[in-house]
């Protein structure tokens, strides 16, 4: 369950490139972009029913997509498990995901520990169960995210880091052989963000990044990342590219042509 040292790491079009795609469709357009891995997102308020589960596994199916991560899921209101986090964890062992992405917006830490490590041995040993840490959550730092997982101690825990919320808490990337780090979000981005603070913060996170070697992050962090042996997820959220590509899968062949993990990113 740690990192992939005797396998190919992911290279995958994370599910916020294409967030105007059905769950089923999400596959089908990674593909065609390209891609042999993407990520999906699971939200039973809009578009996951009782038929998406059938749907998005023929699509994987078909495919031959491996689902990096399964997202989202909070932490939240108890300590009890939520009907959304078990959905979550069950679509993601169905699906046969590596990962499930969980955010923290429980107001008592506790409690949010108790919750979190319910998750872990709900998912029987079969997903690591990750906590993504970030401006807009209530683990806003990688320090942070680590003591908290620490505190959980489970053996599915994990901890995604984004390269963007890690500029935000002015740190930089970690050893990322530690087992801790299960994979990591890829994009690249303006340092106007580091600034930004609640929804407009939030606002530049969906709206505001962009392909590898396109902003302004840290050549040595995106050098880094591409180097190392994680599973990377692209999340390039861009609403430049929404606008200038509508076609969902002519976004996806831009950013697998622009975000090249061999690529050196040195200027």
């Amino acid at each position: 369950m740690n990192n992939n040292n005797n396998k190919i790491p992911l290279w995958a079009m994370a599910a916020g490139c294409v967030p105007d795609a059905l769950p089923w469709d999400i596959p089908i357009i990674a593909r065609d972009a390209g891609f042999l891995s993407s990520g999906m997102w699971v939200d039973t308020n809009t578009t996951w029913d009782k038929e998406a589960l059938i749907k998005t596994k023929e699509s994987i199916k078909n495919t031959g997509i491996q689902l990096i991560d399964i997202e989202v899921t909070w932490l939240e209101n108890d300590d009890k498990l939520t009907d959304n986090q078990k959905l979550i964890i069950d679509v993601g062992l169905e699906l046969s995901a590596k990962n499930i992405l969980v955010v923290n917006r429980h107001e008592d830490y506790d409690q949010s520990l108790n919750q979190f490590y319910k998750m872990c041995e709900y998912a029987k040993d079969n997903i690591k169960i990750c906590l993504e840490f970030g401006e807009f959550t209530n683990t806003k730092s990688l320090n942070s995210a680590i003591n908290f997982i620490d505190e959980i101690n489970h053996p599915l825990a994990g901890i995604l880091i984004d390269l963007m919320h890690i500029n935000r808490s002015e740190e930089k990337l970690p050893d990322l052989n530690n087992p801790l780090f299960a994979y990591i979000q890829g994009c690249d981005f303006y340092q106007s963000s580091k600034e930004l603070t609640g929804d407009d913060y939030i606002m530049a996170a969906i709206d505001d990044r962009c392909c590898l070697g396109q902003g302004e992050a840290a050549e040595e962090e995106i050098i880094k990342m591409c180097d190392s042996n994680l599973d990377v997820s692209l999340e390039i959220r861009s609403k430049n590219l929404r606008n200038k590509f509508p076609n969902p899968v002519e976004r996806a062949k831009y950013i697998f042509k622009n975000c090249i993990r061999e690529n050196n990113y040195k200027s």
